[in-house]
């Protein structure tokens, strides 16, 4: 499990890798793959309106992507602070068995920057369990002018939840946005996102709580 521990800045990444503690050691058995997957993805918001968002989840029911063709950003002349900022809150229903928990892994923003001199565009993405907005977990990648390229964020996220004593589903909510400062500039910019894809896997702790 890999968590992201600075920002990530014109296309570098500083990461660390944490190595969870091995399951037979402890004494218990993860759950078979088939027993977690992801139910559905849905998308919505500015970058994201109705029938933009095309979401995909492969046949394991452990990955899935959502691409977009309306998730895009621009300022400079003729433009307005509402075209400079987009974004797309991307809820994900999961199942898995109940006592366990689990993290998602790895998530990936990909996209196209052009930006002019003096510009810098932001993908920020915040992560979330429905009911428990104490752990969110944020990150965030700048890109500075001069720029024209393909980029991508990937996050190894980290984000853990319990399943309720008798309930065996939780939903992940990622609050992204694309934006790009200042708008005020003498020439134009732009930014997209393209796609937003992920994997899902299920860790142990040894805290075990009985349900009462």
């Amino acid at each position: 499990m890999r968590f992201l521990v600075n920002l990530l800045l014109a296309g570098a990444v500083t990461a660390a890798v944490i190595t969870p503690p091995r399951s037979d050691t402890l004494g218990f058995t993860a759950p078979a793959p088939g027993e977690v997957k992801i139910i559905n993805v849905t998308a919505i918001g500015s970058g994201c309106p109705v029938g933009h968002a095309y979401v995909n989840v492969d046949a394991t029911s452990t990955i899935f992507d959502v691409a977009f063709d309306e998730y895009i950003v621009s300022a400079g002349p003729g433009t307005s602070v509402s075209d400079s900022r987009k974004n797309c809150r991307i809820s994900i229903n999961l199942q898995f068995p109940s006592g366990y928990q689990f993290s998602v892994i790895e998530t990936r923003f990909t996209g196209y920057a052009s930006l002019s001199e003096g510009q810098t565009g932001t993908c920020r993405a915040g992560y979330t369990f429905s009911g428990d907005n104490t752990q969110e977990v944020v990150f965030q990648k700048n890109i500075l002018s001069p720029y024209e390229d393909n980029y991508n964020m990937l996050a190894g996220v980290g984000v853990e939840s319990f399943s309720r004593c008798g309930g065996t589903t939780a939903i992940l909510n990622v609050n992204s946005e694309i934006r790009i400062t200042p708008i005020s500039t003498p020439y134009r910019g732009t930014m997209t996102v393209d796609a937003f894809d992920g994997s899902i896997h299920v860790i142990f702790r040894t805290n075990w709580k009985s349900c009462r």
